[in-house]
C-alpha cells in the first residue's frame, strides 16, 4: 500500500490536511513560518480514506473553522485544542470503519515518519 496521510498541525491554532509526502510537507510549513512545524499526529491510510476523512471534517465541525473574510481555511477556531480535534478524528474513523490509524506523535521533516506511537 503506498501510503496517503492525514495530518493534525499545530501553530497559531490547530490546523489539518492530507497529503501524500510528508517530509515535503512539513518542510514547506516550515519554509512558510520560518520554523520547525509540529505535527502532533499523523494519521495513514489510502488516499480515498484520507480524503474522506479531511471531507468528514469539514462537514461535521463546519461552524468550528477559522473563516478569513468568506475564505473557510483548514484551520480551526482559537477554542479548537488539538486533543479535541483528536479525539473527533479518532472517533470519525471507528464509526465511519474507516481504514486509516494514527503512525506517529509529534513528527517534524527532522524525524523519521516510521516510528509507530
Amino acid at each position: 500500500m503506498d501510503d496517503y496521510y492525514f495530518y493534525i498541525v499545530q501553530g497559531d491554532r490547530t490546523g489539518f490536511g492530507i497529503a501524500q509526502d510528508m517530509k515535503d510537507r512539513s518542510q514547506k510549513y516550515s519554509s512558510h513560518t520560518g520554523r520547525v512545524v509540529n505535527f502532533p499526529y499523523v494519521y495513514a491510510g489510502y488516499k480515498p480514506q484520507a480524503q474522506a476523512l479531511e471531507r468528514s471534517i469539514k462537514s461535521v465541525m463546519f461552524d468550528d473553522i477559522w473563516l478569513v473574510e468568506d475564505w473557510r481555511t483548514e484551520w480551526f477556531n482559537e477554542n479548537i485544542t488539538v486533543e479535541m480535534f483528536k479525539e473527533t478524528v479518532d472517533r470519525l474513523i471507528a464509526e465511519r470503519h474507516m481504514k486509516i490509524e494514527c503512525i506517529a506523535k509529534d513528527y517534524d521533516f527532522t524525524k523519521r515518519l516510521t516510528t509507530s506511537i
